[in-house]
């Protein structure tokens, strides 16, 4: 049980970003895919009134394309063109009504792009290569030119500063979750030859795209920059990314969070806070390179926040943020709830239970919680 003194000091003490802009908590709200946005991309009602609901000190969208062609599920939010502004500001409008920061997270989605949403016969990625999908069909994926990369990354910094014009405070980049920023990194995507510039085959060939993007936003606009990154794969290991991660503190990214391919696990079988290991090892490379920690996957009680907030008495094993994805698709307002409880020294855990029967409703519909549905 965490009692109030400890919650509210620990989860509220102000995060103050690079730009002097401060979020009311160490809570962020996970970027997460909704399926909520309109056929086209466009930030409608129903996303807009998604949103509005959610508490958190900085909410981060689920990932905006910033390519047409970077589109990898239906009804993703679209950051490609100057039309998708003005949803775009509606949806930032409705995050900081509800007192939070907004964060874009921009992604192009390379080799995992599907064609049936680009109207593309091809996926574009670091290497050729067949995907495969789960109905049996493969999607064939053409290797970018070094100008296609480029101008991949081009996109990344114009849609930052379309999330700019509307009104956005922060910039997350997604590089995790076998992504397109991601691909170049993991070997088991990036098969370029020695001679190319993104090569595979060095580790600083396998950073440039990532470190480029970075770079091309901070660049192009005046806004913290933050990245969503693997902690591992099967072909990386977290010394690795620690390596990856230190570079991307070079580049302009004030804040790297620690992701998994394997974002959507059970913590009743692999325990909470299920990258922490990996984590770990990352931030002990990358501890004196200035950036700020986040950590998120499978995090569900107010005591594992206050531990890993305060690295359990240990203030160089503690994470700056943490974020929260599917609890606060059950309950937006689960950070009010704890608090509140907080006051009475009875906190309960998050009530999700990680079926992931949210994610199967959006591909029917709108991702939201079933298992409770209706209270």
């Amino acid at each position: 049980m965490v009692d109030q003194e400890t919650w509210e000091r620990v989860v509220f003490q102000k995060l103050e970003l690079p730009n002097g802009m401060i979020a009311s908590s160490r809570i962020m709200r996970a970027a997460t895919w909704m399926s909520q946005a309109e056929e086209n991309g466009i930030c409608g009602e129903a996303i807009i009134e998604t949103y509005g609901k959610i508490r958190a000190g900085v909410v981060v969208t689920g990932f905006q394309y910033v390519m047409y062609e970077g589109q990898t599920i239906k009804r993703m939010i679209s950051n490609s063109k100057a039309s998708d502004v003005e949803g775009l500001k509606r949806l930032a409008g409705a995050i900081h009504a509800s007192g939070g920061l907004a964060a874009a997270q921009l992604v192009h989605c390379g080799s995992r792009s599907l064609p049936k949403y680009t109207g593309n016969d091809i996926a574009f990625g670091p290497s050729d290569m067949e995907v495969p999908q789960p109905r049996g069909d493969v999607v064939r994926v053409k290797a970018m030119t070094v100008d296609h990369v480029e101008r991949v990354t081009q996109a990344y910094a114009d849609a930052a500063k379309r999330a700019v014009k509307a009104g956005f405070d922060v910039i997350e980049l997604h590089g995790a979750h076998n992504y397109g920023l991601w691909q170049f990194f993991d070997p088991s995507f990036n098969r370029r030859p020695v001679d190319d510039p993104y090569t595979g085959a060095t580790i600083e060939g396998r950073c440039k795209a990532m470190v480029d993007a970075v770079r091309a936003v901070k660049n192009a606009v005046d806004i913290p920059i933050q990245v969503k990154v693997d902690s591992s794969s099967k072909m990386v290991g977290p010394e690795e990314v620690g390596e990856l991660t230190k570079r991307l503190a070079e580049a302009g990214a004030y804040c790297v969070i620690f992701s998994g391919p394997n974002p959507s696990q059970n913590p009743k079988d692999v325990g909470e806070a299920y990258f922490l290991d990996d984590a770990t090892i990352i931030r002990s490379i990358a501890h004196d390179s200035g950036l700020l920690f986040g950590l998120v996957g499978g995090i569900r009680s107010p005591e594992t926040v206050v531990e890993l907030l305060t690295g359990n008495g240990n203030p160089k094993a503690a994470f700056d943020v943490i974020q929260l994805s599917r609890p606060l698709i059950s309950e937006p307002a689960l950070l009010q709830r704890w608090t509140e409880e907080a006051k009475i020294s009875k906190q309960e855990p998050a009530r999700c239970i990680s079926c992931n029967r949210c994610l199967v409703a959006g591909l029917r519909g709108k991702v939201e919680c079933v298992q409770f549905e209706g209270e």
